[in-house]
């Protein structure tokens, strides 16, 4: 039998989503922000300076997601694209923290960054899909 000091304790590590549930969620308000990494190369840069993107993982959660490393100014796009679906865009912000809403990390996905001019479609991506 389970004390119920323990029992609250394992409720509370338990993630609020995992893989497809946690598509479309806030990786903060489900806790899936607490366990999350950078995967080895997983940042996208631009040619031209500016902020890089980071693509995020919790393993916890199985879930991916796509941030700024650092605020900066709002003439800059991020991007988590997913390859066979919807790319999830978002723009900086030189007051918060900028990121993504979560996808199964089961999905082949990448970070992108680019300055954005109006037009769009200088994205800079990393080689690599996750």
């Amino acid at each position: 039998m389970t004390a119920p000091a323990e029992a609250s304790a394992q409720a509370a590590a338990a993630p609020a989503c995992k893989g497809a549930t946690c598509t479309g969620k806030n990786p903060h308000a489900t806790g899936c922000d607490k366990d999350a990494v950078t995967p080895a190369g997983a940042v996208a840069r631009s040619d031209g300076g500016g902020p890089a993107v980071q693509m995020r993982y919790s393993k916890k959660c199985n879930a991916v997601w796509a941030r700024f490393e650092s605020t900066a100014n709002s003439n800059w796009r991020g991007k988590l694209e997913v390859r066979k679906g919807n790319p999830y865009v978002f723009h900086a912000s030189p007051n918060y923290p900028a990121y993504t809403t979560m996808v199964n990390a089961g999905l082949a996905t990448r970070p992108c960054v680019e300055h954005y001019d109006g037009v769009g479609g200088s994205w800079a991506c990393t080689k690599k899909w996750y």
